[in-house]
């Protein structure tokens, strides 16, 4: 599954019947913290995290998914 936009990050957890607040405290994360992380750094946007908490979240996110969301623009 190609992964583009905030949204489709979120169908690929519901596509594994996970929502994002429930991954999000499963992991040790704020849910509002991943929202924006999800936000600001998905594909579509071209940005990159830089803080550590930031670029955790979405390197977790990429492993639970299976999809790199850091390289994702290198394509």
């Amino acid at each position: 599954m190609k992964i583009e936009n905030a949204n489709h990050i979120h169908a690929a957890l519901r596509a594994q019947g996970i929502t994002c607040r429930s991954w999000s405290i499963s992991h040790g994360y704020h849910p509002r913290t991943v929202l924006d992380c999800i936000q600001m750094f998905a594909p579509c946007t071209g940005r990159k995290p830089i803080r550590p908490l930031a670029k955790q979240i979405i390197v977790d996110l990429s492993e639970t998914i299976n999809f790199d969301l850091i390289g994702a623009n290198d394509e």
